[in-house]
């Protein structure tokens, strides 16, 4: 894949010239892995495969917008907006530029063929002009859970299926952590959730110790590590509530 990006400016259907996505090249569904940015080593290949996202602390990706080939270097089939962060206190001024460059990063993926998720997590007060450069009828969406904030979850969804009117029916709406109250409303909602990948490596590891003491300590082991065995097949990240199969 061609590494270099170049310096241009993208079309913009708004005045603020925040670069406008193509609507045609959007993810048709969420892969795996789901990865963060910064989560393994630089040199890591996703082959083609998987979504890339940006859901940590701004220091760690703000080379990006800089220097978006190196989102390419990992080669994901799909990314997540990078989710430059948006607080209540930012003033607009600033925030316009924070969403400018998530949306020309987004952009600049999709013209090496790289699905976008459109990232919804941002402050309230930026809600509309977060979607300055996204076309109406856009179906693929992401969002950060909080188990403590579902109230902002349930308007960002109302949000994406507002924005993709007649598409709503075939809407992707992934939600990036939360644990059981995000996980619960995903399901009612027919979204897809995923669960944060450091946790499902520390809860994998966590049952192959107990797997470790159990083959140590008890004479008579096997309906334990069955149980055990069958915790660890049913683990998973994704968690696909959608109809479409």
């Amino acid at each position: 894949m061609k590494e270099y990006i170049p310096d241009c400016l993208f079309p913009s259907d708004n005045e603020l010239e925040i670069p406008s996505l193509l609507p045609d090249i959007q993810p048709e569904f969420c892969e795996i892995p789901f990865v963060c940015w910064g989560e393994t080593a630089r040199t890591f290949q996703m082959n083609g495969n998987g979504t890339l996202h940006f859901y940590t602390d701004d220091y760690r990706f703000n080379a990006v917008f800089e220097h978006p080939e190196k989102i390419l270097q990992m080669n994901p089939a799909n990314i997540v907006e990078p989710n430059f962060s948006l607080y209540s206190e930012t003033p607009v001024a600033f925030g316009l530029q924070q969403l400018y460059k998530k949306r020309l990063v987004a952009r600049s993926m999709q013209e090496r063929g790289i699905g976008v998720f459109v990232d919804l997590n941002v402050n309230s007060k930026y809600y509309k002009l977060n979607m300055l450069g996204v076309p109406p009828g856009w179906r693929a969406y992401c969002t950060r859970g909080y188990g403590n904030r579902m109230a902002y979850l349930e308007f960002e969804h109302a949000l994406a299926k507002s924005w993709a009117g007649d598409n709503a029916d075939r809407m992707l709406f992934v939600i990036y952590g939360g644990g059981n109250p995000a996980k619960e409303f995903a399901r009612r909602n027919r979204c897809v959730y995923v669960e944060q990948l450091v946790n499902v490596k520390n809860k994998m590891k966590s049952l192959d110790r107990q797997l470790a003491r159990i083959q140590e300590t008890i004479a008579f082991p096997d309906e334990d590590i069955n149980a055990i065995v069958s915790r660890k097949a049913e683990m998973k990240q994704l968690y696909d509530y959608t109809s479409k199969k």
